[in-house]
């Protein structure tokens, strides 16, 4: 069995001090991976129920630090040369994916291969909307954006067509490490997320089960 630590970035968690404690310790206990997960927006009295607790609510105080986790992990490989890093998860609908390809490659290219991308959908109205992004037809857009990421690290140049992003003949650089494709692991607990996980990622990354 493999053990990794999950949450780093978070509340008391976020600052440098402690990610360089905890990182450099897992390292060095034989810990398998560092994971961060990813809230832009968290609000104080949220209409959306969050899915993994009884009560609907995240434990998680709405003014507590939460630092994004591409940035967080970049910071921890830094200070690591062993221990694997990955989102934990990286809330995929919400962001632009060439954008994401590029910054996920990035960190796979400073960590010397380390990096694996967990995505979700997420579950807070909220938080799309401060975002500008429809609540709607998430999952959608989640699964197309990956196999639009996927393109942009194995070809160069590279072409894409769907519902929700479009691009011809762009060269995005630098590819990942393993010869054009990152490992990609889905979360979420609906049936969804599951078949997600089963048939587009490359491994499920649970949460409250």
């Amino acid at each position: 069995m493999r053990v990794g630590l999950h949450a780093l970035g978070i509340g008391d968690g976020a600052r440098p001090e402690v990610i360089r404690t905890v990182a450099t310790a897992a390292e060095t206990h034989g810990f398998a991976r560092l994971w961060c997960g990813e809230h832009v927006v968290l609000v104080d009295a949220p209409a959306s129920r969050y899915p993994y607790s009884a009560d609907g609510r995240i434990a998680v105080s709405a003014d507590a630090d939460w630092l994004d986790p591409l940035l967080a992990l970049t910071f921890a490989a830094a200070v690591t040369s062993r221990i694997e890093i990955a989102s934990g998860v990286l809330l995929l609908p919400e962001h632009n994916p060439v954008l994401v390809a590029k910054q996920a490659a990035t960190l796979d290219v400073l960590s010397g291969g380390r990096f694996t991308l967990g995505v979700g959908v997420g579950w807070s109205a909220e938080e799309f909307a401060a975002l500008g992004v429809p609540f709607a037809k998430r999952g959608r857009r989640a699964e197309e954006y990956l196999a639009a990421m996927r393109a942009l690290w194995a070809d160069d140049p590279a072409s894409f067509t769907g519902e929700f992003t479009r691009f011809e003949a762009i060269r995005v650089n630098p590819k990942p490490l393993r010869g054009g494709r990152l490992p990609v692991v889905a979360g979420g607990n609906s049936d969804a997320a599951l078949r997600r996980a089963a048939t587009l990622a490359d491994g499920w990354y649970g949460f409250n089960v």
